[in-house]
Parts: C-alpha cells; sequence; structure tokens
C-alpha cells in the first residue's frame, strides 16, 4: 500500500531543526531533504527553523542576492519563524530556551501542514507528544543525547563536579529536563541515530528505552558527491613530488583540520602535535626532512556563539605561545568551494574530537582524496578502516600530545603512503557513505519504517503525556519566579543560575 501511495502521490516530509548553520547536524537535515525531494522518493519537503544566516550557512539554502546569482535548491523550502525567541535569558538557560524555541517550530509547523506524512524533528524531542497527536508519522534523528552534552561533560563524560548549592540547583534542572527528553524521545514512531556508537549511548543514558530497540534505525549521515571535484591523484603525486623538491612552506600540501570553532572538539591537540613536528622540522640536525607543511585550521564559525568567538581566540593565542603562528592559518566560516579545495590539496586531514557522536569530515576528506587522521573513539572507528584509508590514534590521556604527532609525521616521511590511504578511502565513501545508499536507506526507514508504523499507532492519548507537559509547565514556571523573585539582586541571580 505504502509503494502504491508514494506512486501516485509524493510523500511530503517536513523537516524541523532549530539553527541552519554550518555543521554536521545541518548537513545532515540538509542531504535528508535532498534525498526526499530526489530519486527514488521524488517528493516534497518544507524546512522550519528560527534561524538561517545567508553569511553562515549551506549553499543548498542560501538564496539569490547580487554576490550569489545562484539559489540554492532548498532556499525555497526554508521557513523562518520564531527569530523572535531568546536563544538565552542573560546568557543563561541556554537548554531551557532551545525547549521552548523547539516547541514553537514545532506548533508551526504542524499548524501550518497538518496533513504532512512525515515530521522529521531532531536536537530536542520535548515536542514530539505534541507532534505525533493528529500527524501520520514522526522521526526523530539523534545526533546525540542533550543529557550528555551539559557544561559538566565532554560528548557524555563528566569532565568536572562540584558539590556547592548552585550546583545542586542547577542538578535538579537538568534532571527535569534529562527526563522531558527521555519521556519525549519515546513517543517517535521511529528514531533514527546517526552511528551505533550514538545508539548504544543512548541506550546507556535512558534505560527505558531498552524496550523500544524496534524502533531503533541507524542511518550514517552522508556526503553530497556532487559537490566534490573528483580527486586527481596523479596530480597529487605532482603536487607531493614538487613539494618534496622545494624549501618554501607555502609550497608544501597542507595539514588540514576542518571542525566548528567548539571546545569539544579539541583542536589545541593538534596544534600541541604541530609544535612537537615544528620543533623536529627546525632542528639544525633534521634539516635534511624538507620544509614544514603549513597548518590550516578551518570550519564552521558564528559571530553570534560566543564560544565560537572565544575559541578561536584561544587557539591563536596557543598557536603563538607554541612557536607556531607563523605556519598556522585559521579560516572561520569556509565556503562549500574553500572547503573542497582545502580537503583535496591536504597531505593529510586531522579530525581531532574525541567520543565523537559521528563526524562527517572524515567522510569529506576520504572521498576528496586525502588520508584522514582521527582519535580512536566514536563515530570514526565506524568510517575509517585503519591502516588502509586513514589512521586512528590511540590516545593515551589528555595530554599525550606525541601519538597525534606520530601519526602525522608517519605520512609526512611517507607521501605514497599517504595518497594510497586516500585513494582506498574514496573509494571506502562512495561505496558506503554517498547519498545513492543513504538514499535508498532513508526510504526505506520511511517505507517501511515510519509510514506503517504512523499508521498502527494508538491515538489515544498516553498518561505519560499529561506527566511530561506537567514536569513542563513546572520549568516554566519555575524559570519565571526565578527571575520575579530574583528582582535586582545579582548574588541571587548568581547563586541560582541554570545552563
Amino acid at each position: 500500500m505504502t509503494d502504491q501511495t508514494t506512486k501516485t502521490k509524493p510523500l511530503h516530509i517536513v523537516l524541523i531543526h532549530l539553527d541552519l548553520g554550518i555543521g554536521g547536524a545541518e548537513q545532515l537535515m540538509l542531504n535528508l531533504a535532498l534525498a526526499s525531494i530526489g530519486e527514488p522518493l521524488n517528493g516534497d519537503v518544507s524546512i522550519f527553523t528560527t534561524h538561517c544566516d545567508q553569511s553562515h550557512c549551506f549553499d543548498a539554502v542560501r538564496k539569490a542576492s547580487g554576490s550569489n546569482p545562484t539559489e540554492g535548491i532548498l532556499a525555497s523550502k526554508v521557513h523562518l519563524v520564531g527569530q523572535f525567541l531568546p536563544v538565552n535569558v542573560l546568557g543563561k538557560g541556554t537548554a531551557f530556551c532551545s525547549t521552548i524555541r523547539m516547541m514553537y517550530l514545532t506548533y508551526k509547523a504542524k499548524r501550518m501542514y497538518p496533513d504532512a506524512d512525515v515530521f522529521v524533528i531532531d536536537v530536542l524531542p520535548s515536542s514530539i507528544p505534541y507532534l505525533v497527536h493528529g500527524s501520520k508519522s514522526v522521526i526523530y534523528y539523534c545526533h546525540f543525547p542533550d543529557k550528555l552534552l551539559t557544561r559538566d561533560t565532554v560528548n557524555g563524560e563528566t569532565s568536572q563536579s562540584s558539590t556547592n548549592v548552585k550546583s545542586l540547583f542547577r542538578s535538579v534542572y537538568r534532571k527535569m529536563l534529562d527526563y522531558i527528553e527521555e519521556t519525549t524521545m519515546s513517543y517517535s514512531d521511529v528514531i533514527c541515530f546517526n552511528s551505533k556508537f550514538t545508539r548504544e549511548e543512548v541506550l546507556k543514558a535512558f534505560p527505558s528505552l531498552q524496550s523500544l530497540t524496534s524502533r531503533m534505525q541507524v542511518l550514517y549521515p552522508a556526503i553530497d558527491l556532487d559537490r566534490f571535484i573528483e580527486p586527481d591523484f596523479n596530480l597529487k603525486r605532482l603536487l607531493a613530488s614538487k613539494a618534496s623538491q622545494s624549501s618554501s612552506s607555502d609550497a608544501q600540501m597542507p595539514i588540514v583540520s576542518l571542525n566548528r570553532f567548539e571546545r569539544k572538539k579539541n583542536i589545541e591537540l593538534l596544534l600541541h602535535a604541530y609544535a612537537i613536528i615544528h620543533k623536529d622540522y627546525t632542528n639544525d640536525d633534521k634539516k635534511d626532512i624538507g620544509a614544514l607543511p603549513p597548518l590550516v585550521i578551518a570550519g564552521g564559525y558564528d559571530h553570534r556563539n560566543v564560544e565560537n568567538l572565544e575559541y578561536l581566540e584561544e587557539l591563536k593565542t596557543l598557536a603563538k605561545s607554541l612557536g607556531i603562528s607563523s605556519n598556522t592559518k585559521f579560516r572561520p566560516s569556509v565556503s562549500d568551494e574553500e572547503r573542497a579545495v582545502l580537503l583535496q590539496s591536504a597531505i593529510c586531514v586531522v579530525y581531532t574530537p574525541y567520543r565523537e557522536h559521528f563526524g562527517i569530515v572524515p567522510l569529506e576528506a576520504m572521498y576528496a582524496g586525502s588520508a584522514t587522521i582521527a582519535i580512536k573513539s566514536g563515530g570514526p572507528k565506524e568510517t575509517i578502516i585503519d591502516g588502509e584509508t586513514g589512521i586512528l590514534v590511540d590516545q593515551k590521556d589528555s595530554e599525550d600530545y606525541q601519538s597525534l604527532a606520530s601519526a602525522i609525521q608517519e605520512l609526512l616521511r611517507d607521501t605514497d603512503k599517504a595518497i594510497a590511504m586516500g585513494q582506498r578511502g574514496h573509494e571506502h565513501v562512495k561505496e558506503k557513505f554517498g547519498l545513492g545508499p543513504f538514499r535508498k536507506d532513508w526510504k526505506r526507514i520511511l517505507c517501511e519504517e515510519a509510514i506503517p508504523k504512523g499508521i498502527h499507532r494508538q491515538s489515544n492519548t498516553d498518561k505519560r503525556l499529561t506527566k511530561v507537559f506537567a514536569y513542563i509547565l513546572i520549568l516554566v514556571a519555575w524559570y519565571t519566579a526565578r527571575y520575579i523573585l530574583a528582582g535586582s539582586s545579582k548574588e541571587w541571580k548568581q547563586l541560582y543560575r541554570f545552563d
């Protein structure tokens, strides 16, 4: 029945995402949209978001302008709503405000398209109980549980702890948000994950979901192979040969890092490792090893994001203190074109996040024909074939810089090996992580999982619904009362702060 329906009437899929910036989560949602309008589904999509900065977004959603005459294929599909809603309140309560923004987005999306075939929501599941009632099908895509992305954790591992009164109140606040996340996620017809690693982390964090594994699907993010020029390995060998004969650093193929400017991306690890390599290249006893390749630190950068601003300055300061600033180039907010060129021209791409949920950059790097070096943790263990398409570094501790430096030096000394890894990586990505396999998996999840489960979903309201929204109302009341009672007391506000 589902196949016949999709042939006679195109599926209408509504995607809901908080901020359409430049990052893995945004790219995943846009790839879902592209997969929905392309073969084999040939459906229609609508995208709802509260923010889409035209100077900080993917080309697919960029509108035509004087400097950009070509409109993105998805630009007309984007609905900007709720821009008036705050990201935080006086720098605090980001998680709470995100919950409110997601609820408003969901309300507007459902109100505008009540008959949509499938709603896809990510980041926060708090509005799913409202969405499932009266909707045909709902999919929640979990990049990583918000419970494990708090200020006291690094991708799920506790980084600091405190037992003071302020921490106690914050703990109670977080527990309520965590309860809402766990409970509301269970209302989805299908829960998708970006990796097996993320799925296991969710099941550990939310034990009550153990009974819902039949609704869980791993849908690996994909890269749009058409956005990239096919790698020219003969040219890469020629560049490597010329680089070996040149004493200029600018003539060398660069070492590239591509990440958002966020502390969890652990970019300082690469700076410390590069400093070790820099020391070797400037050692008078090792002048025969050639010129040092430059280090390029590039990635997503949002001027509205305080962490982006602070972290970029921290990295620049660290590079200066390590004596490598003249060899290090920082490229925030790179265009898609520059991103592709960097990935293609690199001698290697270094990916430093620890316990990364999936990691789209290693896929882009491998397809571009560059060897990829990553920390042996999280999603990259599922995408990089160690020793064949790249190197997985088993970091002994947070201050073990030598292991990463050694892996980079291995490829700098043997460029043929680096190029051979790039060749194998290119074929590996084409086979498993292109939009072709992604579209087939997406169609299967929609037509064989989400839509049938939505049809058979019981329409009566569960008692859990009342309980969940009771908690949400408590949060709203608590947060409002906090500022009413605080008045002008800075000490009170400082004591009872919540993030």
